[in-house]
């Protein structure tokens, strides 16, 4: 590409498609990824990430009216991964994982307005990284889930969700 001249259309339409670019990778609102996108609708706003009573919660969020939609929020339970209350450094959370009381570590939940309740099944495999933890209000987060369900005969079984993200502390 070394001695690559560009053209002088290219030139003026090339900071056009740089900020289109920009705005297609905003930190805020997008969509879930994965098979479970075929069933239901996984656009969002904003995500929030909170750390409270040793459970991480990352919300991907709509506004609805003077409250919110929670398209889908992953959590995990952390206390016992944590080295210290001041911790706020990265972590990899394995959201399959069986714990000493039988449940697993984590779990996939959705809280919109005018639809039924319908529980994801158990996690087959899933995994939560975070390169921080929030610990103030406005911290930022940044990371990445995926989620398989178990084979079953719920309507979710065997499907996939997935996605990077940044979030922000409520």
């Amino acid at each position: 590409m070394e001695g690559m001249q560009v053209t002088s259309p290219l030139r003026r339409i090339a900071p056009v498609l740089f900020a289109l670019a920009a705005t297609a990778c905003g930190d805020e609102g997008g969509r879930l990824e994965g098979s479970v996108t075929e069933l239901i609708d996984l656009r969002y706003q904003r995500t929030e990430a909170a750390l409270a009573e040793g459970t991480l919660a990352v919300s991907f969020v709509n506004t609805q009216g003077s409250g919110q939609d929670v398209v889908l929020k992953v959590s995990a339970r952390v206390a016992d991964m944590l080295p210290d209350a001041e911790y706020a450094g990265s972590l990899d959370i394995d959201l399959a994982e069986a714990l000493e009381d039988g449940s697993q570590r984590g779990s996939v939940d959705r809280s919109v307005l005018d639809e039924p309740v319908r529980p994801f099944p158990p996690l087959v495999r899933g995994n939560l990284f975070v390169k921080s933890l929030p610990k103030n209000p406005g911290d930022r987060v940044s990371g990445e889930f995926n989620v398989t369900f178990t084979n079953g005969t719920d309507v979710y079984s065997g499907r996939t969700i997935f996605s990077r993200f940044e979030a922000t502390a409520p």
